[in-house]
């Protein structure tokens, strides 16, 4: 049983958005603030969430008390609109339509009823946050500065060129309107950006269905968009300063590319001179490499400039890699240069992920947090759904309790956002279902509530290691 009471809820006046009261832990050391944090653990308040490492590394809230994330993914009206349940959800609202205000309001209860029945402190990164007006909960703001993600890209141009003018002004543009307006919002931890880009060519591998996503044909890569643009793009230029450093003969980077060029200029002034996708003729895996990492550094550069020239006040999560591909060391580095933490996505048991997280915390020193990952199970409307799948809800219930107790007992672990909210049916997405906790009509998949609810009134108790974590092992 939970040992805290239910949260109530009261109606913002003129926002239509809710007011969420955090639980208040009864037992002893995890009493918590209105934000969710162990009083027991006090940092000096700030006013806004930030990291602190004491006896473990910490999110700390605004009011100085350590915190551990525990939030949930995709609560986003769509997932009650599709044509095989929103009569159901309008009736259940009480709504004229799937436009009225009082469908909104209805998916904004549910989704607050919901964090409680799962016993949940935060919104997650994914999700679309301005349908809730005035947020007070903790939650993880996306921004999508890029669309270089393997399943949001659409062709090479869907790489920007990060030196460019116009790339700037994008970002800055993102920045002006999604973060300024929150500069000073106590409840927002601080701001995700592009959810698993395509870094390395192991990335832009094609492949079937796997737990992390659809299946997916052969990508292009950062590096091979912008090394095949014109002359007068920044990007090209900087591709061929560091192709004459690395090589200083053109006659060397012939050998290698299987070209002709007369000259490094030439080069400069040939536009899409190569493949855009890997090819087993030419040698350019290092290349690649190299000029991966300085377009992820200045992409870096500019993003993180952007927020914080409009927000100075929240924590920067950066991109989740995506720990399912490998994402070599030295990018894993550049990344913790730029971010307050690292954050990553991966489908997998805990098993699998442990020497991972072990690896990056020791070549990092930093904390890290799973900003999308879950467990889940074929259904009859599900039959390939997102994640790592187990054979019934039980086992499911067992998998997220082993990996939640084992990685929220882990000193460097600050969090983890469960992905996701609603079953997304076949009928909607005939290829890699997204699979929620509940079906389309509001049924919940037990005993995953009653297990999640359980583990979030003891999620002090892990962080703090006062409770062994459960491991399948041993069950």
């Amino acid at each position: 049983m939970k040992n805290f009471s239910r949260r109530s809820f009261v109606q913002s006046a003129g926002l239509g958005a809710l007011a969420l009261t955090l639980p208040s832990f009864s037992s002893g050391y995890q009493r918590t603030d209105k934000f969710g944090g162990i009083r027991a653990i006090k940092f000096k308040p700030s006013g806004f969430f930030r990291i602190e490492k004491g006896d473990r590394w910490w999110l700390v809230t605004p009011e100085g008390s350590g915190f551990i994330s525990y939030g949930l993914n995709h609560t986003d009206l769509v997932y009650l609109q599709q044509e095989y349940n929103k009569d159901f959800w309008i009736k259940k609202f009480g709504a004229s339509g799937i436009d009225d205000q009082a469908f909104r309001q209805g998916f904004i209860n549910k989704v607050f009823s919901d964090l409680d029945k799962f016993g949940m402190n935060t919104l997650g990164c994914h999700g679309k946050k301005e349908v809730f007006g005035k947020i007070t909960v903790p939650y993880l703001q996306g921004l999508f500065f890029a669309p270089t993600a393997y399943w949001a890209l659409r062709g090479v141009q869907g790489y920007p060129d990060v030196w460019s003018d116009t790339f700037r002004a994008h970002c800055e543009k993102i920045s002006e309107t999604i973060c300024l307006p929150k500069v000073n919002d106590p409840y927002l931890l601080g701001y995700t950006f592009t959810n698993v880009p395509i870094l390395t060519d192991l990335d832009a591998e094609p492949h079937g269905i796997v737990p992390w996503g659809a299946p997916q044909v052969q990508r292009p890569t950062w590096p091979r968009a912008l090394r095949n643009r014109a002359a007068d793009t920044p990007g090209k230029k900087k591709y061929v300063e560091l192709i004459r450093e690395r090589y200083g003969s053109v006659s060397d980077f012939n050998a290698s590319y299987k070209t002709h060029f007369t000259s490094f200029d030439e080069l400069l002034n040939a536009v899409n001179w190569s493949p855009f996708e890997k090819h087993d003729g030419i040698d350019d895996h290092d290349d690649n490499h190299a000029f991966m990492l300085q377009i992820y550094d200045q992409y870096y550069r500019v993003t993180t400039r952007a927020i914080r020239d409009n927000d100075p006040n929240h924590l920067l999560f950066g991109d989740p890699i995506n720990a399912n591909t490998g994402t070599t060391d030295d990018i894993i580095s550049l990344v913790v240069k730029h971010t307050d933490l690292l954050s990553y996505q991966h489908y997998g048991p805990y098993d699998e992920q442990k020497p991972i997280l072990d690896h990056w915390s020791e070549l990092t020193g930093r904390p890290i947090f799973n900003t999308d990952s879950n467990f889940t199970a074929v259904g009859d409307h599900m039959p390939d759904p997102v994640g790592w799948i187990c054979k019934d809800q039980q086992t499911r219930a067992d998998y997220f309790l082993d990996f939640a107790s084992r990685a929220i007992a882990r000193p460097d672990f600050l969090g983890w956002n469960w992905c996701g909210w609603v079953d997304a049916w076949k009928e909607w997405k005939p290829v890699q279902q997204h699979n929620g906790l509940q079906d389309p009509f509001g049924n919940y998949h037990d005993p995953m509530p009653e297990t999640m609810s359980l583990f979030g009134s003891q999620l002090y108790s892990y962080a703090l290691g006062k409770r062994r974590p459960f491991t399948i092992s041993k069950h």
